[in-house]
């Protein structure tokens, strides 16, 4: 492990702003091989946070990133208050593409996270929470 972050703020619309600026830092900084899709999927996975939180009915319930970094590789797991992705919906998504949920109420978001990043799991966390564990490989030619 070469460096790791970790950000925890309310679950917000000021908390998504916020993340997003931590996200496009961190694809700069640790070199992703696509910044703008590796922020699009951490922005898609902090919506979906903020959502889960206010499902939840919970007033002051928080979200949690944390990025590592490796020589090869950088990885973001997304936690919240409101107990995650539940793990039926990651099934229910299997076998589907961005064109099978163009125009559903929900699941567009994961879809495109599971497209955009090289890795993806849903792990299971003590007490039943689920985190979403995304990861993406380092450029080639890294800016330092």
């Amino acid at each position: 492990m070469i460096a790791e972050w970790m950000v925890r703020c309310e679950a917000s619309e000021e908390a998504i702003a916020f993340c997003d600026l931590i996200a496009e830092q961190a694809a700069w900084l640790f070199a992703v091989r696509d910044a703008e899709l590796f922020v699009l999927a951490v922005h898609e996975a902090v919506v979906n946070a903020v959502k889960a939180v206010r499902q939840a009915g919970l007033e002051e319930g928080v979200v949690s990133l944390a990025f590592s970094m490796t020589d090869d590789e950088v990885t973001v797991a997304v936690e919240d208050d409101g107990g995650g992705i539940p793990q039926e919906t990651m099934e229910q998504l299997g076998g589907k593409t961005l064109a099978d949920v163009l125009l559903a109420e929900s699941g567009r978001g994961l879809l495109l996270i599971h497209e955009i990043m090289d890795a993806t799991a849903l792990v299971e966390r003590a007490g039943g929470r689920r985190v979403l564990v995304m990861k993406m490989q380092r450029a080639q030619h890294r800016p330092f």
